[in-house]
């Protein structure tokens, strides 16, 4: 069994980040990670694009996914290379989601600054749940959302949530595997073969960066 560090829950410039997908696979790299999913809202990164950056940076785990909006809130799918339509009801992006064999996590689930699915969360048939979420304000969103994956005893994983590279890595996940491959890294998380690692910043730093996020956006 392999260990790997994945970021879990990245945006890029094809939504509303500041970087494209191959400086945010870069920058991680030059953190430690091995990889990361790249989620933008309701677009999603294509096989080409992946095997492209893979090609110039050498051997990095790319997942590929989505983060969809869904009128009940934010739903992320891992393992799939198309988005589904914004504003669906949330039952129809799990359909979608299952139709293409794709991982379902419930991101930030309590965060309603972030779009959070809020307390459907229990009534969902998600694959995992992300305990932590780096760019959450207040921390008991994070503690709301550890509890939820006990109670329904689904995998615990966690991601940056980050929209710029600076933001990377401030939450990740280990996941236990046999191998490198996407397959083998879903079928990991699907196992619960995963530890949410969470590095915490203040509610200070969290602003500090999210302005200079925004900073960038506008300068661009």
């Amino acid at each position: 069994m392999q260990k790997f560090a994945i970021d879990l829950h990245v945006h890029t410039s094809r939504s509303d980040g500041t970087a494209e997908p191959y400086y945010m696979v870069k920058y991680a790299r030059k953190l430690g990670l091995d990889g990361i999913a790249i989620t933008d809202h309701d677009t999603a990164i294509s096989e080409d694009d992946i095997e492209n950056i893979q090609e110039k940076l050498g051997i990095s785990i790319i997942i590929p996914g989505v983060e969809s909006s869904s009128l009940q809130g934010h739903l992320i799918i891992l393992g799939v290379y198309e988005a589904p339509e914004k504003h669906l009801h949330v039952r129809d992006v799990i359909k979608f989601a299952r139709k293409r064999n794709g991982l379902i996590v419930i991101p930030h689930p309590f965060d309603f600054l972030r779009s959070g699915v809020g307390h459907i969360a229990v009534h969902l048939k998600a694959d995992a749940i992300e305990v932590y979420n780096g760019g959450t304000l207040f921390e008991i969103f994070n503690s709301m959302a550890y509890n939820l994956a006990l109670k329904l005893n689904l995998p615990m994983v966690a991601g940056s949530d980050a929209h710029d590279p600076l933001e990377l890595g401030s939450a990740f996940t280990i996941i236990y595997s046999e191998n490198n491959d996407l397959n083998s890294i879903l079928d990991a998380i699907r196992h619960g073969n995963t530890f949410p690692v969470y590095n915490k910043k203040n509610i200070v730093e969290k602003i500090i960066l999210k302005m200079s996020r925004k900073i960038k956006k506008l300068t661009r």
